[in-house]
C-alpha cells in the first residue's frame, strides 16, 4: 500500500469520527431542546455519573496522548515510510476512540440528566479532538521524518 493512502486513511478515520461526533452532539442538544432529559436518573445517580465523567476526562485525555507518544515513539525507524505510517494509524486510531468514547459518554449523561454541564464536558473533549488533526507536518514531526518523506 502507497504511504498516501495509508495518510489518506488516517484522515477518513478523523474525519469520519468527527462528522459522527458533532451530528450525534446536535442530536443529542435537539433530543433535549425538544424533549427535554429522559429523567431516568435521580440526583444522586446524577452526581456519581457527573463525577465519574470529570474524573474519567481528566485521566482519559493525557492517557490518551501519553499512550500515543509511547506507541509512535516505539516505532522502528528502520522500517520503511509504508510500516511506520501503519504503526502511527494504529495510534491514532486509539487515541481517537478514547477521544470519543469520552465525548459519547458525556452525551449520554447530557441526554440522561438534561444538565448542560455535561454539553460543556462534551465540546471541551470536541475541541480536543479537533486538536489532534494528523496533518503531514504533525505525523512528520512524531515519526522524526526527513524532509522528503512525506512528499505526497
Amino acid at each position: 500500500m502507497k504511504p498516501e493512502n495509508i495518510y489518506r486513511q488516517i484522515q477518513m478515520l478523523y474525519f469520519v469520527i468527527l462528522i459522527g461526533l458533532i451530528f450525534l452532539g446536535g442530536v443529542a442538544y435537539y433530543f433535549v431542546l425538544i424533549n427535554g432529559n429522559m429523567s431516568l436518573i435521580d440526583a444522586s445517580t446524577e452526581k456519581a455519573i457527573s463525577t465519574l465523567l470529570i474524573i474519567m476526562v481528566f485521566v482519559g485525555i493525557p492517557v490518551s496522548y501519553m499512550f500515543h507518544k509511547k506507541n509512535v515513539s516505539h516505532i522502528n525507524t528502520e522500517l520503511p515510510l509504508t510500516e511506520k505510517l501503519k504503526g502511527y494509524r494504529k495510534s491514532m486510531f486509539i487515541k481517537l476512540v478514547t477521544l470519543e468514547g469520552l465525548a459519547m459518554f458525556s452525551l449520554i449523561g447530557y441526554i440522561l440528566a438534561g444538565n448542560k454541564s455535561y454539553l460543556y464536558i462534551f465540546l471541551i473533549v470536541l475541541i480536543v479532538y479537533l486538536l489532534n488533526y494528523p496533518a503531514k507536518s504533525t505525523i512528520k514531526q512524531e515519526l522524526s521524518l526527513d524532509d522528503g518523506e512525506m512528499n505526497f
